[in-house]
């Protein structure tokens, strides 16, 4: 069964793809860069018995958790596609579709894989998002004409990058304005943050 973005629901069984999913987005990889190893620890919190040694139960068996993240990074593996990013061998993040869809599984993960474990929603950093786009002067002029007419460089100041910053720099600031967007039921600012996106996006060419 498909879902948002396309992808597939979550599996009825245990399987390590989802795991690791779940195991990422439990330790805040919906708003930073986590090391592959706190994953694999994560992993190993919510199934054990999966993930541990033969013949050491209190430990993670590190090849297991390895060949399952390169399984879940397979880019022929469709029912994945695009949930993860990597910034080099050792880090990893969600994406905005990777959280959506952690989010809207998150009843049938968490009973699957230790429900005990529940991932902080990160209020604080949501709500300093909020304020620090809903006070901007380009939110207010956007807000009075329904257009975009900010420069891109004051818009990088709001995000906390370059003019010139990359694409997926840019994107990985918005789409963490758009979880909290989300998070506090504001469509009103994640319509303003995708005109930002697009706007960018143009930039870009």
């Amino acid at each position: 069964m498909s879902s948002e973005f396309g992808l597939s629901t979550p599996s009825v069984q245990h399987n390590n793809g989802d795991l690791l999913l779940w195991a990422l987005y439990t330790v805040g990889g919906a708003e930073r860069w986590v090391d592959v190893e706190e994953i694999y620890l994560a992993a190993f919190r919510l199934a054990p018995a999966r993930l541990a040694w033969r013949t050491r139960p209190d430990l993670p068996n590190y090849k297991i958790c390895a060949r399952g993240l390169q399984d879940l990074e397979n880019a022929k593996e469709p029912r994945y596609g695009g949930l993860l990013e990597k910034r080099g061998p050792h880090h990893r993040k969600l994406t905005l579709p990777g959280v959506t869809w952690c989010e809207a599984h998150s009843e049938a993960l968490s009973s699957l894989y230790s429900g005990a474990i529940v991932p902080s929603a990160a209020p604080q950093d949501d709500a300093r998002r909020m304020r620090s786009v809903t006070r901007s002067g380009a939110f207010g002029a956007w807000s009075a004409t329904n257009v975009l007419s900010t420069p891109v460089w004051e818009l990088a100041e709001l995000f906390r990058c370059l003019p010139d910053s990359s694409e997926a720099i840019w994107h990985s600031r918005l789409d963490e304005h758009v979880l909290a967007a989300r998070r506090n039921g504001r469509a009103d600012v994640e319509e303003f943050l995708e005109c930002i996106r697009r706007k960018v996006d143009e930039q870009h060419g």
